[in-house]
């Protein structure tokens, strides 16, 4: 196989590869994340928290919906990815928002999501 030819199998091969890359994330670089960012108010781990009002993440679950972390998370706890068009931003008193990354934020909600007894329902199949 000529030079140009090899070259151009390992771009093809790269490209077929990356989606199969993709990261995942991380429950404990979640953990990590809730440490530094909402450790000062909110217990992480077991515990009480620090501030009284501010919910343990260990039973932050029981106040949302089964699958609303997200929803949640968007509502207050994290800054918008972009601002609104009108208006402030939904947030919870006294609550700081906090700017992550697309990698942290998913790697917040696995974190969260991992301490939540409940399972969500396995997709219907489509008919």
């Amino acid at each position: 196989m000529k030079p140009a030819g090899v070259l151009l199998a390992a771009v093809a091969l790269t490209l077929v590869a990356a989606p199969a890359l993709a990261r995942q994330a991380s429950a404990s670089n979640g953990e990590r994340l809730a440490r530094r960012h909402c450790g000062g108010c909110h217990a992480v781990r077991d515990g009480v928290s620090p501030l009284p009002d501010a919910p343990p993440f260990a039973s932050l679950y029981a106040r949302y919906p089964p699958g609303g972390l997200a929803t949640v998370l968007e509502e207050g706890m994290l800054a918008p990815r972009r601002p609104p068009e009108e208006g402030a931003p939904r947030s919870h008193p006294r609550m700081p928002m906090t700017q992550l990354d697309d990698d942290q934020r998913a790697d917040l909600e696995a974190y969260l999501r991992g301490l939540d007894p409940r399972r969500p329902a396995p997709p219907r199949p489509r008919l």
